[in-house]
């Protein structure tokens, strides 16, 4: 096998949620609301972020978006447009879609994904919003590697995105696995730990709350290891693929 040059080694980020400090910020309107920010770009925006709604936030009107905005329900009850949503609910807002205008019945949590130059309009309706109200319903299947099927897994694709390629899936990993070594991709991969505990290595322990980024062509995966199981929520930026080191 034939290693690109260019490949960077150990370069992954961990962190649990509750050594990211809390801030403020009007994602939607002029209400502010509290994030702990996953990860930035390089000019500082937001890409992912842990999201804290209080019990009657609201959005003032329907949002026109120019970047795809995803996000992942952890807890809580919120009205998205005629739609009430709890924990389990993804919702995708497209380029140039509209979202609804949104309200916290309960104090919520939730995982936002957005692409690079986001930005927002006031518009008089939404439109283009693609809601799924629980993603346990969305079949599984058994993610193959290199051919071979990884019994026990199960994968569920949330979102494909059309023009890019890029991904979000739910991926729950069967307890005693085992990773086969070092990979990388050619393309950012993000994780969160909704349940269980996991480890891309014995330096970094993953349990619910933690967060992983391995930045593209990355080599990391050195001891993965689950000793009971997890279920992750994983996003990429392009086209995910898998090489071994």
């Amino acid at each position: 096998m034939t290693t690109p040059d260019d490949l960077a080694h150990d370069i992954s980020v961990c962190i649990h949620r509750d050594a990211i400090a809390p801030e403020t910020a009007a994602l939607w309107g002029d209400d502010p609301v509290e994030l702990r920010a996953l990860r930035r770009l390089d000019d500082g925006s937001l890409r992912s972020a842990i999201v804290t709604l209080r019990a009657g936030w609201a959005s003032p009107t329907a949002l026109a978006i120019s970047a795809v905005q995803q996000f992942a329900l952890l807890s809580g009850r919120v009205r998205f447009g005629d739609q009430d949503l709890a924990a389990g609910a993804f919702v995708v807002v497209p380029a140039d879609a509209a979202m609804p205008t949104m309200e916290a019945i309960q104090p919520s949590e939730l995982i936002l994904i957005q692409d690079p130059k986001q930005a927002y309009r006031p518009v008089a309706e939404a439109h283009g919003a693609i809601v799924t109200p629980d993603i346990s319903a969305i079949a599984p299947f058994t993610p193959v590697i290199d051919g071979v099927p990884l019994d026990g897994f199960e994968r569920r694709v949330l979102w494909l995105d059309p023009q890019t390629g890029a991904d979000t899936r739910m991926l729950r990993v069967p307890a005693g696995f085992r990773g086969n070594g070092p990979n990388w991709h050619p393309v950012q991969e993000e994780i969160f730990c909704l349940e269980g505990d996991i480890q891309p290595d014995a330096t970094r322990p993953m349990r619910a709350g933690s967060y992983l980024w391995n930045p593209a062509r990355s080599v990391h995966g050195f001891d993965e290891l689950t000793r009971g199981g997890c279920v992750l929520l994983e996003w990429h930026d392009g086209p995910w693929d898998l090489h071994r080191v």
